[in-house]
């Protein structure tokens, strides 16, 4: 099919999908004839292009990049939202789709339009349904992470990330880069490359070549670890280094899942131990982390006994209660963010404030 859309906010990977198109599709010695990129044209212009032939042996290739026309347009912030969306009608409107659907539906053979959308596919919309109809669709959606929990999708693409620079890596490595780098993939590819050449003659990349390499200081993960040490100093500190490149209401949703996570942990370790103290002449013992984290994985849906190990070892000082009571408190302080009452990155870090005092009343025994 000569028509292709590329869509999705995972750039990283449309991207590179769009260079090997490039390199499949065009023959380079008549690149200079065959080959035209264009940032968000009119349709008039993509219409005229569509009937255009190749010069010479092989294909045409024409690269539209930047295409707003299959997601819906976001009105600015200093206009109404009845503004905003009277404007992206208009846009729309100005494509003449008639003349559009008959250039698609005539495109040559031998010549290729790509669409190339950094947004994700709206399939409710008139122009999607129309490209649809003559093009073929790839989607480049990103990959949704939760702290604490790992992303088998994501694995295997760090596994075939390291197989381009002829390594393997192993899973808790690739778990570390996905969660520090919060599934940032043009950033995780750069630090599998750094670690494949840094092990040279050596091939497998491990969890200690990788901390070694590529620490994560500013994740909300390091974050919260430093919080539940009872460290202010350098909550605050990766906080605000966080803070620069990332959404505090982010940060604060990331927050909620991750606490009550923990709540859940909390609880099923201690019916884990209360279980195996259960009978007379047994004396009280808790269970090694090692062995909670096997049985939390049965239970938690999506756990990997790695990671759970973790969690229970920096959750060990931390009481249920005091990790209620701060969801609790966390709740509140997100409402007042809503309502206009507080500024975001004020109730962060107040949150992070007094909760260290908690925990050293609460969690410590």
């Amino acid at each position: 099919m000569p028509v292709i859309v590329l869509a999705g906010e995972e750039d990283f990977q449309l991207y590179r999908r769009l260079d090997d198109l490039k390199a499949e599709l065009l023959d380079p010695a008549w690149a200079s004839f065959n080959y035209s990129r264009l940032d968000n044209p009119s349709a008039q212009e993509v219409t005229e292009l569509a009937a255009s032939l190749p010069f010479g042996p092989g294909n045409k290739l024409i690269i539209v990049d930047r295409c707003d026309w299959f997601a819906k347009k976001r009105s600015s912030s200093g206009s109404s939202k009845e503004e905003g969306g009277k404007k992206a009608a208009k846009s729309k409107d100005s494509v003449n789709e008639d003349a559009l659907e008959a250039a698609l539906s005539s495109v040559h053979p031998s010549t290729y339009i790509i669409f190339v959308s950094t947004s994700n596919f709206d399939t409710t919309l008139r122009l999607s349904k129309l490209a649809a109809k003559y093009a073929k669709l790839e989607s480049f959606p990103r990959e949704k992470i939760w702290a604490g929990t790992p992303s088998a999708k994501l694995q295997q693409w760090c596994q075939k990330e390291a197989k381009r620079f002829n390594a393997t890596i192993e899973n808790e490595a690739a778990d570390y880069l996905i969660e520090g780098l919060e599934a940032n993939l043009r950033q995780i590819s750069s630090e599998i490359e750094k670690a494949a050449i840094y092990i040279l003659p050596k091939t497998f990349i491990t969890l200690d070549i990788i901390r070694q390499l590529s620490p994560h200081h500013s994740s909300v993960f390091s974050v919260a670890e430093h919080w539940l040490a009872g460290d202010t100093q350098k909550t605050l500190l990766t906080l605000r280094e966080l803070l620069s490149h990332q959404n505090a209401m982010q940060i604060l949703a990331t927050m909620q899942t991750m606490i009550s996570k923990w709540v859940q942990i909390k609880l099923l370790c201690e019916t884990y131990n209360k279980e195996s103290n259960f009978g007379p002449g047994i004396k009280r013992r808790e269970l090694p982390p090692q062995e909670l984290a096997k049985l939390l994985a049965s239970d938690i849906k999506g756990g990997n006994s790695f990671v759970l190990e973790k969690d229970v070892r920096r959750l060990s000082h931390a009481s249920v209660e005091f990790l209620v009571d701060s969801r609790i408190e966390l709740t509140k302080l997100e409402q007042l963010v809503k309502t206009g009452q507080m500024p975001d990155s004020h109730a962060l870090e107040l949150f992070f404030l007094r909760s260290p005092k908690q925990l050293n009343l609460k969690g410590r025994r």
